[in-house]
């Protein structure tokens, strides 16, 4: 049985949910073996809005997990979405002494990495892309390769210092220590998407409830991240609006009969709806509501792809798109990404090489951030990541766990 050092924890702090897992590492995949979910709140547009309400949120969803695998987490990886993030490629530089030391490897990272930032931004992700020596020869570890000229590529995210604290605070406010701090969209692609896919040139496209974030992917590495700052409750404002209802009976009316892409419903059909100043029922049509909501989100597709183009990446993008987030639930998204951008599109899948146990989480697309986290490569725990409340209980929940009696 491995030992305390092999367990990992994670929190993907949302504007609607909070998720936190649990998984034990055995040998190169992740063994899941604690969950927990519940609403989250002092969340807005990505941002904490409200420390103190946060924390009691993450508390009770942390209760949840500690239950469900009988020990105590102490020390988790952490999401963040920021939009005020910063996203760029740098190079360093050194001449060799015939022979490439990994030393001479540190310095020519460390050359990418000196960068200046303004006193109310830092370094989120230092993601080294490739080596090349000689100018021309580019290899993946260049270590005890011959050269004079050793270069490297690396691509760097900045974030507000704020929501760097703000994150850091809500967690020690729950007793929780952060082991490392992820961009969403990044951590996610670690669990959905496959390296022929990023070799290829893909975009991850992440409907989350408050923001939309993506990730585009080009030749094995990540060459853009973006935050934009509407998401799905921004589409079920638009239908409150448009039929004067609450927020809730617009989720309700978006989720169970909307439709992201109208031309593609087959049978028109009446929904009966209660509006927010006449109590009385009302009818609409299908039709009619998934308009409004195909209206929506076009709106943020719009968004997307004027960003994508200012970077000049729309043309890169040969694998397509790979949708995630809450959004994509609803019926009909994958087939308006597929229209408004002409390419391919699929719903993610988590990659199920590299993590099990509790599949009907695995499956989940609510914890796909928290399973993203665990498998983010850069980040690699140096402490003890769960504290066990007794070898008894702790042993004996994973015992039954390994044999299925769970």
């Amino acid at each position: 049985m491995a030992g305390g050092n092999d367990f990992i924890a994670s929190i993907d702090i949302g504007t609607d949910k909070i998720a936190v897992l649990v998984a034990e590492k055995e040998d190169d995949v992740l063994r899941l073996i604690g969950h927990g979910i519940g609403p989250s709140a002092g969340v807005r547009k990505g941002h904490v809005s409200a420390i103190d309400s946060l924390s009691r949120a993450i508390s009770k969803t942390l209760e949840k997990a500690n239950k469900s695998f009988n020990g105590e987490i102490a020390l988790v990886r952490a999401n963040l979405s920021d939009t005020h993030l910063t996203c760029f490629d740098r190079n360093g530089r050194i001449p060799i002494n015939q022979i490439v030391a990994k030393e001479d490897v540190d310095k020519v990272l460390e050359s990418a990495r000196a960068i200046t930032t303004p006193t109310n931004k830092e370094v989120l992700h230092v993601i080294n892309k490739k080596f090349t020596l000689n100018e021309t020869q580019v290899i993946e570890n260049p270590v005890e390769m011959e050269a004079s000229v050793l270069e490297s590529e690396v691509h760097i995210v900045t974030v507000s210092s704020s929501s760097m604290r703000n994150i850091e605070n809500s967690l020690k406010q729950s007793d929780l220590s952060v082991d490392s701090i992820v961009l969403d969209s990044i951590a996610s692609s670690q669990a959905l998407l496959t390296q022929e896919e990023k070799d290829a040139g893909v975009c991850l496209l992440d409907f989350g409830a408050g923001v939309t974030n993506f990730s585009v992917f080009q030749q094995g590495g990540i060459v853009y991240s973006g935050v934009i700052p509407v998401g799905g409750n921004d589409i079920t404002q638009e239908v409150a609006f448009a039929f004067d209802t609450s927020f809730e009976e617009a989720q309700r009316l978006k989720e169970r009969h909307g439709c992201a892409k109208a031309s593609t419903i087959r049978g028109e059909h009446l929904v009966e709806f209660v509006q927010a100043t006449n109590k009385e029922l009302h009818q609409l049509s299908n039709l009619t509501l998934s308009e409004v909501v195909e209206e929506a989100y076009v709106d943020i597709l719009s968004l997307v792809k004027n960003d994508l183009k200012h970077r000049n990446l729309e043309g890169s993008i040969k694998a397509g798109f790979v949708l995630c987030g809450g959004g994509t639930q609803v019926d009909g998204c994958e087939d308006l990404v597929r229209s408004f951008f002409s390419r391919r599109v699929k719903k993610g899948v988590v990659q199920r090489s590299v993590v099990s146990g509790l599949e009907s989480i695995i499956g989940d697309y609510r914890y796909t951030g928290a399973i993203g986290l665990l498998l983010h490569k850069e980040d690699v725990p140096q402490q003890t990541l769960v504290k066990a409340k007794g070898e008894v209980g702790m042993m004996g929940k994973m015992r039954n766990i390994l044999i299925g009696e769970f």
